[in-house]
């Protein structure tokens, strides 16, 4: 499976970025393989659209979750209609420790909630 996560930055010392649509870099963890492979976010440099442009990339890339701090409302509609899980995860977690959460459980679903 592979994974999408919003970092700071590529390489080991990555932690984990708050904003979905605007972070810096994508870091994609194959859950077969253990590796990451890192992604500069095209969508950052938008004026507007950049969630739903990041989310497309995601899904071009086969990414089937993504983890991050936050999600806007049409990055979710994109994200959702691919079907990618969305969860939520603390600022500024390394990495590694993302994933391990992830593995365990332990990392809370983005929904929204629907009446």
């Amino acid at each position: 499976m592979k994974i999408a996560i919003s970092a700071t930055r590529p390489g080991a010392e990555a932690t984990l970025e708050m904003r979905f649509g605007r972070c810096p870099f994508f870091a994609v963890y194959d859950s077969e393989t253990k590796q990451f492979e890192w992604y500069e976010n095209e969508g950052i440099k938008a004026a507007s659209g950049a969630g739903t442009g990041a989310a497309q990339a995601l899904l071009d890339r086969g990414v089937e979750a993504v983890v991050s701090g936050q999600f806007g409302p049409k990055a979710v509609q994109v994200l959702e209609a691919g079907g990618i899980k969305m969860f939520l995860a603390p600022a500024d977690l390394p990495l590694s420790q993302v994933i391990d959460k992830w593995q365990a459980g332990e990392l809370q679903e983005y929904r929204i909630k629907r009446f």
